[in-house]
């Protein structure tokens, strides 16, 4: 059955809103996905600072969070319009709607609290301001089952990418650095992914305070720095580099409030491009050491694919091209889907999972006990139909 998909995607980055539409048809391995259009819709500044204070600070009333939640919807919504105005293409010829939504917070260990996961952006509000069926709260049911909750774009991967027939990476460098493996031996269960530690989460975050800017472009500042070495062994120390997969991360060990205590003893007697640089580079040499120790070993890989923001950053992609000899670094190009709308893409293949009542999680990455269906169904009632 043929489908007519919209993806939403916003990540840990905060630097807008992806929307992605695609036409898909068949499941798992079956399935077939034509990129229509897609784009990035930025946040409402006010919308945007509310949000990044509420992650941060990891409190907010009862009463921002309740109204944030259905201004997001709103904002979800309207991406959506706008993609359609866009394209030039009619919002009722689309089927359904797959919105990740905003990940306000997560727990994965046990000594913060139950493990649990909250992504916010009412799916009520974008089914009723788009008449059309919404799924989403992907992760809720991998974490009802033990997993992590993440992460889910392995399964797309594995997707579109298990009649390879041979190992192959993807890497998304978005606010978090986060790599799958989808095996030559095509089977589901074989498939390695894990998040590595930050991208441009910290990169941002400090360009933001030294320069104003929201991210480092080309990766200029950081190629013009030198490295902090002390800063760099403090970096590469972090508990978080130890744990061994399945793992996930978030702004809760690498966001602003990290960011601003790891690098504000190094202000004064450091240039900002040193600090740029070595922020950088820690995000090249943790990517270079998970694939050291957690990928090369086990799997035959020639080439990486790498996505998301951080693959615009050509300091970081020569970096890490330079640190991987023996691999082909590229970036993500694959039947109308690029670096840049992959991720919203990935959650229209989950999307379509979903309705066909199929499971879409990959345990091995998410640590569940089983396989599960993801995502809640939202359908749209248009009364005028039944008169």
């Amino acid at each position: 059955m043929k489908r007519r998909g919209i993806g939403i995607m916003s990540g840990t980055s905060l630097d807008g809103i992806d929307v992605v539409m695609a036409d898909i048809e068949g499941n798992f391995t079956g399935t077939s996905m034509e990129i229509l259009c897609s784009t990035t819709v930025p946040f409402e500044k006010n919308l945007e600072k509310r949000l990044r204070s509420m992650i941060e600070k990891k409190t907010a009333a009862l009463n921002e969070i309740c109204s944030i939640n259905v201004e997001l919807g709103e904002a979800f919504a309207a991406a959506c319009v706008r993609l359609c105005e866009i394209a030039g293409i009619a919002l009722d010829s689309v089927d359904f709607v797959a919105s990740h939504g905003q990940t306000l917070y997560h727990i994965g260990d046990e000594k913060e609290g139950v493990p649990s996961t909250l992504q916010i952006g009412e799916s009520a509000v974008i089914a009723n301001r788009l008449k059309k069926t919404v799924v989403a709260n992907f992760r809720a049911a991998d974490v009802a089952q033990g997993g992590q909750g993440a992460p889910l774009v392995p399964y797309a991967d594995f997707v579109l990418f298990a009649h390879e027939g041979r190992d192959i990476a993807l890497h998304n460098l978005g606010g978090i650095s986060n790599l799958t493996v989808v095996p030559g031996s095509n089977r589901l269960d074989d498939v390695l992914a894990f998040d590595t530690g930050p991208a441009n989460m910290m990169i941002d975050q400090a360009m933001g305070m030294l320069y104003g800017k929201p991210y480092d472009n080309d990766g200029a500042h950081a190629a013009k720095g030198m490295m902090i070495d002390t800063l760099m062994g403090a970096l590469m120390h972090h508990p978080y580099l130890l744990q061994k997969p399945p793992k996930s991360t978030g702004r809760e060990l690498f966001g602003d409030d990290a960011t601003r205590r790891i690098i504000t003893p190094y202000l004064e007697n450091h240039y900002p491009d040193d600090i740029i640089r070595t922020l950088t580079m820690f995000t090249a040499c943790s990517i270079r050491d998970a694939y050291e120790q957690y990928v090369f070993p086990y799997y035959d890989i020639k080439e990486i694919l790498f996505s998301g923001g951080g693959a615009s950053n050509r300091f970081l992609m020569e970096t890490l091209k330079t640190m991987m000899p023996s691999v082909r670094v590229k970036t993500f190009d694959k039947n109308g889907i690029d670096k840049d709308n992959k991720e919203a893409a990935a959650f229209i293949i989950l999307a379509n999972e979903t309705l066909s009542g199929l499971p879409s999680n990959v345990t091995r990455a998410t640590g569940a006990k089983q396989a599960v269906i993801l995502g809640t169904i939202h359908h749209y009632f248009d009364e005028k139909e039944t008169l």
